[in-house]
């Protein structure tokens, strides 16, 4: 195990997880010397060997964005970005670079976004459990060993959070927090379109908020209810009861209802709560977020009944040409029980299905 001041660091496999403790700053600071390598391979192979060199982004264009997508961080997110920057090696604008990677590569990207599954009441053994597939562009498998768990712990009684993405990511497309509350992202452009607000704060520190702020599902609804996103996308939030799905362009919000109360919510990547009056997205062009989802229904009525984190393991296993989801884009996947704070995460082709004691990482505070 490492350390560095209050932060530590250990491996499970090829994950790193981090635990972080102090004020923002602090854990800034714990953050950047902790998982200086793996910013420093993401800059240098990411940024400056793939994007620049082999795709000819332009350089300045690429700061530009990553400075505005900076700009509206919240404060406290801003002050660990200028941690890192303090301890990493990196300055601030190669910081600002590693921390928004995913956005400066996504314009060339249109491939299948996310999916996941989550299941409970008639469909489970026992309990809620929540399957999830990470898709982005294929190269960004060269950063399998720059994955993280990065636990905060912070010392102005936040909710102690984690998040789990790629090294110097500094919000939540993946995220838990000390009450047990899960929550994922999924692109929603077939449905939501591709408009891009830079004036907002980016939905996913938002969503990091949430988890930060938020105790409960419907503390988390009112923040959805108050929140407009800075782009469209699709976010499944659970507890150990039930699970929950929004729908969230940049104009509005709606909790989906189809399925939901049956036990089940399944995502991809265009929206299918009724009410928007929308027509579905054809399925070649929009990276067949129509059949990937239907796959999963089918998946989950086979298996109803007696869907555990084995069988859910099972169906992300299976990929699109089997009738599933997961394809040759999946970058890494996750299974998740929160009502007991389990985390199984699997790296395709690179590390099997790992568990993760989400609760010694959290080590939630008494009620």
């Amino acid at each position: 195990m490492e350390s560095f001041e209050k932060g530590t660091k250990k491996r499970q496999g090829l994950i790193s997880i981090i635990d972080l403790h102090g004020t923002w700053r602090e854990m800034g600071r714990q953050y950047g010397a902790l998982m200086s390598s793996e910013m420093r391979h993401i800059y240098d192979s990411g940024i400056s060997e793939k994007l620049i060199n082999e795709l000819g982004r332009d350089v300045e264009d690429m700061k530009d964005r990553a400075n505005k997508f900076y700009a509206n961080y919240p404060f406290r997110f801003k002050e660990i970005l200028l941690g890192m920057v303090e301890t990493s090696g990196l300055n601030l604008e190669q910081v600002q670079l590693v921390n928004a990677i995913q956005l400066l590569a996504a314009t060339q990207c249109n491939l299948p976004q996310c999916t996941a599954i989550a299941a409970w009441g008639d469909y489970v053994t026992e309990t809620l459990i929540y399957g999830r597939n990470y898709d982005y562009l294929p190269w960004f498998k060269e950063f399998s060993k720059d994955i993280v768990i990065a636990c905060y712990h912070p010392a102005d009684g936040s909710l102690a959070t984690a998040t789990m993405g790629y090294a110097g990511e500094i919000y939540a497309v993946n995220g838990m927090n000390e009450k047990g509350i899960f929550l994922e992202l999924n692109n929603a452009m077939p449905s939501g379109g591709d408009l891009w607000y830079e004036s907002r704060i980016p939905s996913v520190a938002v969503l990091f908020q949430f988890l930060l702020d938020g105790a409960s599902l419907d503390e988390i609804e009112s923040f959805f209810q108050t929140t407009k996103s800075n782009f469209a996308y699709i976010i499944g939030v659970a507890d150990g009861q039930t699970a929950r799905c929004y729908e969230w362009p940049v104009f509005e919000v709606k909790k989906r209802e189809s399925h939901s109360r049956h036990g089940l919510t399944v995502i991809s990547n265009h929206f299918t709560e009724f009410s928007w009056g929308l027509p579905r997205p054809d399925d070649k062009t929009n990276w067949l977020t129509r059949s990937r989802r239907q796959n999963l229904l089918t998946l989950a009525k086979h298996f109803k009944g007696t869907i555990d984190s084995k069988t859910m393991m099972k169906i992300m296993d299976t990929r699109y040409e089997d009738l599933g989801s997961t394809t040759d884009m999946t970058v890494y996947q996750m299974v998740v029980v929160p009502e007991r704070f389990q985390i199984w995460f699997k790296i395709p082709d690179t590390q099997d299905w790992t568990e993760i004691d989400m609760k010694a990482i959290l080590q939630p505070r008494e009620q």
